[in-house]
């Protein structure tokens, strides 16, 4: 799915304007009438403007139309279509990570536009390797029944946080993907803090776990026994190891085996 409307049509900011009166009238109505989301109008003009030329743009303008009613692989070859005739066009380029997205490969999209548009100035491009990114996460993440997002796994935490630094790099001049970078950076962090699950048992057994060991330590030095000292250190150390092994774990560990059993999911546990 597509993450908003402006994806659409954010890219024909890089498209020259074109001028109502001249040949390509049809082009020109079509563009403004997709700016406006009106849809059938849009797909009838940039129908009408390829009837007379052959022009990458007029592709596009179809594929819009098409990716906005949901049918991404239309889409895709309408935007694959006018990639044979300009293939380094930004909005041709555009339009198929859009698709991609659309497809569940946002990955895909973001490894394509960050090769050809990493070190880009402009903030339409840069707009739109943020917002893939957002796109990235998302899809990277589980979702469970009740349509929220978590984490179930190592690899989702690194991909998100990955994803979260190139959006905050990218500090583009949108408060929504910005919030959203804040956010998921925040999400990460909390995900990955330690906690003790259950807490009760896991405090009740390091304390005895201690106090077995200060216990044979005491015991040695009163008898003068350095080997029993040495015992209850090891001891000591050896049980606190075992506990902290069996019951710490990092927050999205818990929540993905909560998952796992079927419990509701609300968002990262508080470490």
């Amino acid at each position: 799915m597509l993450r908003t409307w402006q994806d659409v049509i954010e890219k024909w900011r890089l498209a020259p304007a074109a001028d109502p009166a001249a040949a390509d009238g049809h082009a020109a109505r079509g563009r403004a009438a997709l700016l406006a989301g009106e849809l059938d109008e849009a797909l009838r003009e940039f129908r009408g403007a390829g009837e007379l030329r052959v022009h990458p743009h007029d592709e596009v303008g179809v594929g819009d139309v098409l990716l906005a009613r949901g049918r991404w692989r239309a889409a895709l070859r309408r935007y694959q279509r006018a990639a044979r005739v300009a293939p380094d066009d930004p909005l041709v380029l555009l339009g198929r990570s859009q698709a991609l997205v659309a497809a569940g490969l946002a990955r895909e999209a973001a490894s394509e536009l960050e090769a050809r548009f990493a070190d880009t100035d402009d903030p339409v491009l840069r707009y739109y390797l943020a917002s893939t990114w957002c796109s990235v996460a998302d899809q990277a993440r589980t979702r469970t029944a009740d349509d929220v997002l978590v984490f179930t796994s190592a690899e989702q935490l690194t991909e998100c946080e990955r994803a979260a630094r190139r959006m905050l790099d990218l500090d583009v001049d949108d408060p929504e993907l910005r919030r959203g970078a804040r956010r998921l950076h925040a999400e990460v962090v909390a995900a990955r803090r330690w906690r003790w699950e259950p807490e009760g048992i896991a405090v009740s057994l390091a304390v005895l776990a201690v106090s077995l060991g200060l216990l044979l330590v005491a015991m040695g030095g009163l008898s003068g026994n350095p080997a029993v000292v040495v015992a209850g250190v090891l001891v000591g150390a050896v049980l606190l190891g075992a506990i902290v092994l069996r019951f710490r774990r990092q927050n999205w560990r818990v929540l993905a085996e909560r998952h796992a059993k079927g419990r509701r999911i609300t968002g990262p546990a508080e470490g």
